[in-house]
């Protein structure tokens, strides 16, 4: 009898503009859940002006010592603004997980992170007036 992969993917959402409160503690500890991990790689996110409404999907895994396993991949894109926005756009998303790895995982969560492919949205949403 022949075993098959599983494959999991964890899908999470971040928004730039959170508060400021948040990024810090995100930054000063270690990621111990899925929802801290998010929090720890959107603080590395630095989205240019002109790019509000544009949003990526980046699929990816890490090892369990919270290095990148090659290469993130696009799995979905809304991009507005001119070319080069959208290019800058892009280009911030993929240097936030380059920059932010590896990730300062948790023992027992780099265990379970290293068996998964992660999936994690980053938007600019417009600021209400």
């Amino acid at each position: 009898m022949r075993s098959s992969a599983v494959c999991f993917v964890v899908v999470g959402a971040l928004a730039t503009g959170w508060p400021a409160h948040a990024q810090t503690k995100a930054a000063s500890q270690s990621p111990d859940n899925i929802n801290e991990l998010f929090r720890f790689l959107g603080q590395c996110a630095k989205f240019p002006p002109g790019s509000e409404g544009s949003e990526i999907t980046l699929r990816f895994s890490l090892t369990h010592y919270g290095a990148l396993r090659g290469k993130p991949m696009i799995t979905y894109s809304k991009l507005v603004g001119s070319p080069e926005d959208q290019r800058l756009f892009v280009s911030a998303a993929l240097d936030a997980i380059e920059k932010c790895t590896p990730v300062p995982l948790t023992e027992h969560f780099g265990r379970v992170v290293g068996q998964k492919m992660i999936a994690i949205t980053f938007g600019r949403r417009e600021r209400p007036i």
